[in-house]
This record gives structure tokens, C-alpha cells and sequence, in this order.
């Protein structure tokens, strides 16, 4: 039986994107720097804050002083920004609230910074969540399995119970290289034909499916386990 559900956060549970877009605009414009389009900053995200901010560089913070001064001004901006326009993906509420009701349990693994993905789940999920983890400064990112690792342990995870849900390449290899079914979403920030080309277990058009289909999950050999990636 699945009973661990672990999720991506942008593009996943919250629509982030248009705070994300005000944040690196304003952080541009004020650099004196060209602007980037809301379509744009969906294919910067999924990699955390330094490699969103990188993307949406296109070159320019290739000197280390720089980067640093911009990220940090990037960074004060998505802080003061990141509650005003997020909003709950369809579904996902009394999807949690099924999992909470089961006696199972749901967990985020985010590469967005931990601060600030604490601060969104704490303010908009309130106690739906067993753990939650976002990307720490000098640690390697999903899908590196090493602060991964970690957190399962301190939270009692069992692999052989769990499932991973998201909406871009690095949540699919995230459990890839747990050797966990993974759930890809196409309503987040990558394209069908980019969540196809990384073989996710399901690919799935909204939050309502995802119930139904890890009943199709427990009902496959080893609730579709693999061996893990490394």
C-alpha cells in the first residue's frame, strides 16, 4: 500500500509563477538588464533559485560578484513577493485532505529555498503536511538523493510504501533514483513531450487522477518499484 506521498511544490501543489516572474522583472529591471515573459520564467524553474536566476541571466552573472549581488536582490524581492499571487492548483486540497483522512502521509521536497518553502506550505497548508524540505544553501539539489536521504530518515519513510509526484524532469529522476513509482503532472511547467521523454510511471492531466491512479500503482508488482538509479 502506498502511504507516503511526497510532492514537488512549483508547478505541483501552487501555481508560483507569476510571483516568481514579478520577482526576476523587477530584480532585472532594476540591473538595467532586459525583462523576461511569464512563459519564459516557467522554463527557468525546477532547478532551484541559483540555476532559475542563472536561466534568467542569460549569461550575464557568469562573474561570481555579480551573481551574488543579483541573486541577493532577486531574493529579497521573492520573499516579499512569493504570497501574492499563489494559488492552489485544482484538486490538490481534497487530495491532501483524502491522504490526512486515510492515515497516510504527505511530505514536500522542494528545490525552492527552505525557508521560503516552509513559509508557502505553513501559510497556505496548514497541518496537511508531515515534513517539509526545501533546497539548502551548499547541499546538491533533486534529484542528488544525499539530503533526500535525510529527510526520509528523520521522518520515517519507508521507499517501499511511497510515491513521487511532480511536474518537471528532476522530481521523475528524484524517484527514479529512489527506485519509487513516480506521478508526472502536465498542468505544471514542463511540456507532455519533455515528462514523456524521462519515463515517468504515469503522466497525468490533473490532481483528481492521482488517487485513482495509485490504486493502479499498488495493484503493479513491487507497487511498481525499480531499481534505483545512481
Amino acid at each position: 500500500m502506498i502511504k507516503h506521498y511526497i510532492f514537488d511544490l512549483d508547478g505541483t501543489l501552487l501555481d508560483t509563477v507569476p510571483d516568481l516572474t514579478r520577482a526576476i522583472q523587477d530584480t532585472l529591471i532594476a540591473f538595467g538588464l532586459p525583462s523576461v515573459t511569464l512563459e519564459e520564467t516557467k522554463t527557468f524553474i525546477g532547478g532551484g533559485a541559483p540555476q532559475f536566476v542563472q536561466a534568467a541571466l542569460k549569461g550575464k552573472g557568469d562573474d561570481p560578484v555579480f551573481f551574488e549581488t543579483f541573486f541577493a536582490a532577486y531574493m529579497i524581492r521573492y520573499e516579499a513577493y512569493q504570497l501574492e499571487y499563489a494559488r492552489i492548483y485544482p484538486g490538490i486540497l481534497p487530495l491532501l485532505k483524502s491522504i490526512q483522512h486515510q492515515g497516510h502521509y504527505a511530505y514536500v521536497f522542494s528545490n525552492k529555498p527552505h525557508a521560503l518553502t516552509v513559509t508557502l506550505i505553513n501559510q497556505i497548508f496548514p497541518g496537511l503536511f508531515k515534513g517539509v524540505h526545501g533546497h539548502i544553501p551548499h547541499t546538491l539539489p533533486k534529484p542528488d538523493r544525499t539530503m533526500f536521504d535525510r529527510f526520509a530518515a528523520s521522518h520515517q519513510i519507508n521507499l517501499a510504501e511511497s510515491v513521487f509526484i511532480g511536474d518537471a524532469p528532476p522530481d521523475i529522476l528524484m524517484g527514479q533514483t529512489l527506485g519509487i513509482p513516480t506521478i508526472a503532472l502536465t498542468y505544471g511547467y514542463s511540456t507532455v513531450e519533455v515528462l514523456k521523454s524521462h519515463h515517468p510511471t504515469f503522466i497525468l492531466d490533473t490532481a483528481d487522477a492521482i488517487l485513482p491512479t495509485i490504486k493502479k500503482i499498488e495493484r503493479m508488482p513491487d507497487h511498481g518499484r525499480v531499481n534505483p538509479k545512481r
